[in-house]
């Protein structure tokens, strides 16, 4: 029955495009070259985050812990897909055996579970809008739109930071498996946050001219951290659903799971839609 569960958390990762990651993954060697990929590059980029803010006290130090934390995240994820590979490639049904298949509609739970964040990046999106379109107009004046601008920059950041660690705990939740490793970057992330409020204050008091060009560099930053942040914890949420939908299909005797978008026809009498009951299995991030 175990082989029965890897298999299907391969076929769901087979060909995943959604927009919450940025990466097709069109079969097994891929997925995982992609995903060391990704994780190669965000080691890259926080050790350059490291470089650029030599200068701010310990916060170099703290980046440093942070990049092996979600280091060894991302080696848990890459794990997760490479013992799908191992034993999928075994798997072998008996002749003659009536297969049960069924389809999970991932794309459609991942944009349930991020409409939340869409909505939110929309309302601050209108408010960037406003803001440029009232000094473009000349309503408002250039120090005015300089003050506004950099509170809006800094609602941005906190919104994204809001983001990632409550689907960290989400993830920390309902996922056992990766749950240690979410403790340990969720503490590393504590001191990280305390800039973002840092910055928040310095935002809410007013930048003074000269020190603009600082401000926002730790605020870029510290954007960009976050951002990589959030990618990683939507590969991991991905690899989770998929993983739900085979300890779901290896309880009721279901051979093969593909995803819908995958599907030309289905015959709903044949073909059964486990997305219901995937959800069931994580009412942190479905309310249930």
């Amino acid at each position: 029955m175990a082989k029965r569960v890897f298999l299907v958390v391969l076929v769901l990762g087979l060909g995943f495009a959604g927009g919450f990651i940025g990466a097709k993954l069109s079969y097994p060697e891929d997925d995982i070259n992609l995903l060391r990929e990704d994780l190669d590059a965000l080691t890259d980029h926080v050790a350059g985050v490291k470089k650029a803010l030599a200068s701010l006290e310990d916060l170099p130090d703290r980046i440093a812990s942070l990049e092996e934390t979600v280091a060894t995240l991302g080696k848990e994820v890459t794990r997760l897909k490479e013992e799908g590979e191992a034993t999928a490639a075994a798997l072998q049904p008996a002749p003659g055996t009536s297969l049960r298949i069924a389809y999970v509609d991932l794309e459609a739970l991942l944009e349930e579970i991020f409409a939340p964040r869409a909505s939110a990046q929309e309302a601050y999106s209108a408010k960037l809008d406003d803001l440029r379109k009232a000094y473009d107009e000349g309503k408002v004046d250039e120090e005015t739109y300089t003050k506004e601008l950099v509170k809006l920059e800094v609602e941005g950041l906190r919104l994204q930071v809001d983001w990632s660690l409550s689907l960290l705990r989400k993830l920390k939740a309902s996922f056992g498996e990766v749950a240690g490793v979410l403790e340990e970057l969720e503490r590393k992330l504590e001191p990280l946050e305390e800039e973002v409020a840092e910055l928040e204050e310095k935002a809410e008091a007013g930048v003074k001219e000269e020190e603009l060009q600082g401000f926002f560099q730790q605020y870029q930053q510290l954007q960009v951290v976050f951002q990589q942040l959030e990618q990683l914890l939507s590969q991991t949420l991905t690899s989770g659903l998929a993983k739900l939908a085979g300890e779901v299909a290896e309880e009721e005797g279901i051979a093969l799971v593909v995803q819908r978008k995958d599907l030309l026809f289905v015959d709903p009498g044949q073909v059964i839609d486990l997305s219901e009951k995937v959800k069931a299995r994580a009412p942190e991030f479905f309310g249930g």
